[in-house]
């Protein structure tokens, strides 16, 4: 079965003067990004059947404004306090986690990880003739054979890796 991981880091976040990192809320601008992104998503198609979330404040507020332009339910989002800042490794570990039946899912996260997460998975020169950067709001679609557990040995392709400037 294809496989296909959207790769999504969270929406510009306001400044955070006198707010700890975890509580950074989205701001107006990164409302804008991800609605630009997430229309184009839908409109190529590309709407996963669940969107797993950094509990972070800007990224959950992420991952709830995608999907709501994607017309998806609550019951499609999960937070989980695991993606906050999580590296490549512990981003893998909790992709190998998700249930056989999802054949498309998206994960709303931050950096370092997701960009780590990225250029590992398909090959760093995949990802740096991509563009290279996961931006705030860009997005990355992964797509592979076999089980989730099995994204590493599959030789997973990166089908496509855009910022909000590039769906315009």
């Amino acid at each position: 079965m294809t496989r296909q991981l959207l790769v999504l880091r969270h929406g510009e976040a306001e400044n955070g003067s006198g707010v700890e990192d975890y509580d950074r809320a989205l701001a107006i601008r990164g409302y804008a990004e991800v609605e630009l992104i997430a229309k184009w998503l839908q409109t190529e198609g590309h709407v996963p059947e669940i969107i797993f979330g950094s509990s972070a404040e800007r990224a959950a507020a992420t991952a709830f404004h995608t999907a709501g332009i994607l017309e998806l339910d609550e019951t499609q989002i999960a937070v989980d306090q695991t993606l906050y800042l999580a590296p490549k490794k512990v981003l893998l570990d909790f992709i190998a986690t998700i249930p056989d039946e999802a054949r498309s899912v998206m994960i709303v996260g931050h950096n370092p990880g997701l960009e780590d997460l990225v250029s590992n998975v398909v090959g760093y020169d995949s990802f740096a003739n991509a563009g290279g950067k996961m931006a705030t709001a860009t997005v990355a679609c992964i797509e592979f054979d076999g089980d989730w557990d099995d994204i590493m040995p599959a030789l997973p392709t990166l089908k496509f890796l855009k910022r909000p400037i590039d769906v315009v």
